[in-house]
Formats: C-alpha cells, structure tokens, sequence
C-alpha cells in the first residue's frame, strides 16, 4: 500500500463522482466573499464568470472601478486564473 496525500485522494473521489466543479465553485465563491470585505455577495461560478450580488447600480458601479483588482486577489488565492470576469446582480 503506497503513501498518499489525503488532498490526492479526496481530489480523486469528487472527480469520480463528479463534484468537483460544485467543489470549486463553492470555494471560489467563499474566496470572493472575503475579498468583497461586504460589498457584495457571491452567487455562483461557472465557466471563468463569477456572478455577484449587489444591492444597487451605484455600487455595481463602483465594484466595476475594482473589478480587475478583485479577480486578481481571487485568482491569487488558487494560484490560477480561474475568474475571468464579474457578472452582476442588482436587486
């Protein structure tokens, strides 16, 4: 029986059972939360595009004005360039 990282081997099991897109997603959404310090709220990502939730047009606004900077400090924490750009959701 060969030595094995327990990160490997949990990687290996969500990929055979399909979750490690959900897994991904989730983690990439709980990254951008923390780098939103509440400004906005992450919904979902899929496909290089984080979908965030904002409370009004003024503040999509002035997330845009960070929005190079916010992907950046995302993409740093997985050490890819997994976030290619924000999607808003006003309400």
């Amino acid at each position: 029986m060969k030595n094995e990282n327990i990160g490997d081997i949990l990687a290996r099991r969500l990929r055979s059972r399909g979750l490690d897109r959900a897994v991904l997603a989730a983690m990439v959404c709980g990254e951008a939360d923390k780098v939103g310090e509440g400004d906005f709220r992450a919904v979902s990502f899929k496909g290089g595009a984080l979908k965030i939730h904002v409370s009004s047009n003024a503040r999509a606004n002035l997330i845009k004005l960070r929005e190079k900077d916010l992907i950046s400090k995302i993409n740093l924490k997985f050490k890819k360039n997994l976030v290619e750009r924000l999607k808003f959701e006003i309400s």
